[in-house]
């Protein structure tokens, strides 16, 4: 007999969990048939509920395999040693073996008894057909774990279908569950996006999860630092164990259906019609109904491999004649060309995946369509395909217009040197002018002004180049038109450069007038070029409102930047991370947190290109949405990882704001790992960013260090910086510094909060208004409303800070009875507070202080120490240590000791290496 081992975790499963070990407990069921994809995690979770039941009931362990499944019997076969040639040869005889076995393992253990039948899939039917007497007879328990496509359990699932076994369907794990695999895998905080790229690519399968995470890890594109863990690049699966599971897929499917997946993995997705027309239907509906195959919600009824892996492996495997004999048969059901068209496609990532496919196969596409589906690849933001495409583009006269793609594919791959060297066509001489094409002369501008921006450029260089464009933009519309005007279009376009060279300098007033002349000055857009300079037009606008403290406008100009993003058919998909940045900090400080959680959910909806080259980008609005919630510890654990993703690729210049911003969290909550010392890193980190983000960098940097301070508030620094930022007109960085001022426990600064903050647009403002007034008020009945008003913004620290502000007026004028109530609602309401406390605050605030001695009667207590032990080991009185505990109960709010260990921990700050979330 066979008992199941220990040691398995489970991640995303306890509501199956609970599922599958209710079903077995039931009365009227016979047990369960646990159905799942190969590698989903079926043993893992019926391992888990048999653990789960040992108490009640004996697991024991029978495991189907492709060789048993060819002799009778053959997964009953431990149980059948007692059995004669003839006894074999009679099924009932059989069953009466069978059942005479488990009747004695039933006797001897004294619990009811647990069959587990795993890969049930490879059983012989006489062996199906025995465990179907079995579940009937009611004398075990059953539970049979299988894959979906089983047809020799038909018995069994009649059972399910009649109510005597329970059906439980395990699909793949949520997103959630994938990354808190990874984190216990990799045994450190996990980049967000990097676990969602590998829970889309894998489909949500444990099993692949691991693979990939081998993979990666090989091929060094599973990058760890500082003890965090992000994707750098994607990674393949086409040397892990993953390609001989696909192999065995495909050997299990008939000729009819192999050339269907072999169809489908080429192309992607295909219309229902097209893949009907060019392969068997029969085969279609078959792998359609077993779950390989999926029809998705559009139009076309398009087809795509369930599992994204898969399509991945078969398309390695198909040899390339075959796969350009495929390709042609699809193409034969299209109009010529029809699939390369960039211009009306519903998705480009069709008439892209068929650019490919050509290339693949060694056919030779026209230079016009090389350089459509490169500008297309690069709008799109998939800079690999982008560069692939560019390169194959040889005739001269299209050779200056792919040298401006290739320098877009480097640069948005972060190689801005060889993207230099490729826009040295930017000065040639006036001879020269005729070659360019006004499109390629604004991509060239726009991706020359992203290179200026990223090497921290001075604004004298932006001004140049926006000159440069309109000299040559200028001359080129002379030789083609015989005009003598420079097109609107690049008036525009170097205004907007103009302004973005202000920004450059800090000078915020003057880029918002430039910006909303010509915001207002923007016609109706008429070409992909006025679209693409449109979006950058609002999404700059945003960023300046933003930081000026305009939040509701700030909002508008974002959502019309993301209007513009959303509907240009993936065109302009490569600006995603430019628009979410200035949406999300628009939403962020106007205290928008749900919507930010919702804009940022779907920032992980996006193409998986984005989620390695966004990532970091994506990390820190996660940790700052956590931090100016109050929630320091989870902000911490999705910062760690983002500073480093940052260090690799950070293409909104996030870095400076993501280490002084992981500097404080650190601090404050004292985890003790390197992330401490990340706010002394901020001047280091090579460029500043924008002025508005590298204020409140340097801002949590300062915080950190006056946080350390043992001597009371040492916030200079911060006013300094706050006044900075106001003579800037910079009142989003303003109000930030001023709450630090107030956290580290500067309360002069408390006036300048309320007054700021009292027509800044927002929940956050509001109640930190609420907040700052009622501290300046002196009144303890304000200061608990204002606590009320700020859990209603979820800014759970201020809601703290409020209340302990009360708590130690009470404490000042010896109110004792009215402090100990605010203490115990503080403690009462810690899940409300999101686990926020006030270990948080700064030194100077904690009203709750116990001397060196009681913490260390606290520590003898939590032990189980009695008064009369702790007496005897500091050599006093009982009644001396009864005298201590007495102050410590009245400090903590508490009157028994069972409360004591909860309170401290709630309240006290102790030792800075305890979190106390």
């Amino acid at each position: 007999m066979t008992h199941w081992g220990q040691g398995r975790q489970l991640f995303g499963r306890e509501r199956e969990l609970a599922e599958v070990t209710s079903r077995l407990l039931d009365p009227g069921l016979r047990g369960v048939v646990l159905l799942g994809a190969e590698g989903i995690g079926k043993s893992s979770l019926a391992e888990l509920a048999a653990e789960r039941l040992s108490s009640i009931m004996v697991p024991y362990y029978v495991c189907g395999s492709p060789v048993l499944s060819r002799m009778q019997y053959g997964i009953l076969s431990t149980y059948l040693g007692s059995a004669t040639a003839a006894e074999m040869e009679s099924p009932l005889a059989v069953l009466r073996t069978v059942r005479a076995h488990f009747q004695r393992l039933a006797e001897t253990s004294g619990m009811q008894t647990l069959l587990v039948v795993d890969n049930a899939q490879h059983i012989d039917e006489a062996s199906a057909h025995l465990l179907t007497q079995l579940a009937m007879s009611g004398e075990l328990r059953l539970m049979v774990i299988s894959r979906a496509r089983a047809p020799r359990i038909h018995e069994l699932l009649s059972l399910a279908r009649d109510g005597l076994l329970a059906r439980i369907d395990l699909g793949p794990l949520s997103r959630h569950a994938v990354h808190e695999f990874c984190v216990s895998v990799l045994g450190g905080p996990v980049l967000q996006a990097s676990s969602t790229l590998l829970s889309r690519m894998s489909g949500g399968n444990p099993l692949y999860v691991k693979e990939l995470l081998t993979r990666a890890q090989r091929q060094q594109r599973l990058l760890e630092m500082n003890g965090a863990w992000y994707l750098g690049k994607e990674p393949d699966s086409l040397d892990t164990s993953l390609v001989d599971l696909v192999k065995g897929m495909l050997a299990s499917r008939n000729p009819a259906e192999r050339n269907v997946l072999e169809t489908v993995a080429l192309a992607e997705r295909l219309p229902r019609s097209v893949l009907s027309a060019v392969s068997d239907d029969d085969a279609v509906r078959s792998l359609l109904i077993d779950g390989i195959l999926e029809i998705l919600p559009d139009r076309d009824e398009s087809v795509h491999l369930v599992q994204p892996l898969h399509e991945q492996i078969i398309r390695s495997l198909v040899p390339a004649a075959r796969s350009a004999e495929i390709r042609a048969r699809i193409l034969g059901r299209y109009e010529p060309g029809s699939l390369l068209d960039t211009v009306q496609p519903a998705f480009l990532d069709t008439p892209l995946r068929y650019a490919e496919w050509a290339l693949d196969c060694g056919e030779r596409l026209s230079p016009e369509e090389l350089l459509a589906a490169a500008r297309a690849a690069n709008g799109m933001g998939d800079a690999v395909r982008g560069q692939r495409f560019a390169a194959a583009v040889h005739l001269p006269a299209f050779r200056r217009a792919a040298e401006v793609e290739l320098a877009v594919s480097c640069a948005k791959q972060g190689s801005y040197a060889r993207a230099r060297t490729h826009l040295e066509a930017l000065k040639t001489g006036p001879g020269e002018i005729g070659t360019w094409d006004q499109r390629s002369l604004q991509r060239a501008a726009f991706t020359s002004a992203l290179m200026l921006r990223q090497s921290n450029a001075d604004a004298e260089e932006m001004i140049a180049l926006a000159q440069r464009w309109t000299d040559v933009a200028t001359g080129a519309a002379v030789r083609e038109m015989a005009s003598a005007g420079t097109p609107p279009g690049v008036t525009a376009g170097a205004g907007m450069l103009a302004a973005a060279a202000l920004v450059f300098k800090g000078d915020y007033a003057e880029a918002r007038t430039r910006l909303a002349a010509i915001a207002g000055d923007e016609a109706e857009p008429q070409s992909a070029d006025d679209v693409e300079r449109a979006l950058i037009i609002h999404g700059l606008y945003a960023e300046v409102l933003g930081a000026c403290g305009e939040v509701g406008p700030a909002l508008q100009q974002a959502q019309a930047a993301a209007n513009i993003l959303a509907g240009s058919a993936g065109r302009f998909r490569s600006y995603s991370g430019f628009v979410f940045v200035r949406h999300a900090f628009a939403l962020l400080h106007g205290g928008r947190f749900a919507q930010l959680e919702q804009l940022i959910a779907k920032m992980h909806t996006g193409p998986q290109h984005l989620l390695t080259v966004l990532g970091g980008t994506m990390g820190v609005f996660e940790a700052a949405l956590e931090i100016h919630r109050g929630r320091l510890q989870e902000g911490l654990q999705r910062l760690r990882p983002a500073v480093e993703a940052l260090r690799d690729n950070d293409p909104e210049l996030m870095l400076p704001y993501a280490l002084g911003l992981a500097g404080y969290a650190s601090t404050v909550v004292g985890d003790g790992t390197p992330a401490a010392g990340f706010g002394t890193q901020v001047s280091a980190a090579g460029y500043p960013g924008p002025r508005h983000l590298w204020l409140t960098a340097q801002a949590y940097a300062a915080a950190a260090e006056a946080s350390q301070s043992t001597e009371g508030p040492t916030s200079g620094r911060l006013a300094v910086l706050a006044a900075e930022a106001r003579a800037a007109g910079l009142r989003s960085s303003e109000k930030d510094i001023l709450e630090l001022c107030l956290a580290v426990g500067d309360l002069t600064q408390v006036g300048r909060l309320a007054e700021l903050t009292a027509d800044f647009e927002g929940a956050e403002a509001q109640a930190l208004h609420t907040y700052a007034a009622a501290v300046a008020s002196g009144n303890p009945d304000r200061m608990v409303a204002a606590a009320e008003d700020a859990i209603g913004a979820q800014k759970y620290l201020v809601a703290v800070e409020s209340i302990g502000h009360a708590i130690r007026f009470y404490g000042n004028h010896g109110n004792l009875r009215r402090q100990r109530a605010l203490i115990q609602q503080l403690r009462r309401r810690r899940e409300e507070l999101a686990g926020v406390t006030v270990s948080y605050l700064s030194p100077s605030l904690h009203l709750v202080r116990l001397t060196r001695r009681e913490h260390e009667i606290v520590a003898l207590l939590l032990s189980g120490a009695t008064t009369k032990d702790i007496a005897g080991h500091f050599t006093l009185s009982q009644r001396t240590v009864e005298g201590h505990v007495y102050r410590i109960y009245v400090k903590l709010g508490i009157s028994r000791r069972a409360d004591l260990e909860s309170a401290y921990r709630a309240l006290e700050p102790g030792p800075r290496s305890s979190s106390l979330l």
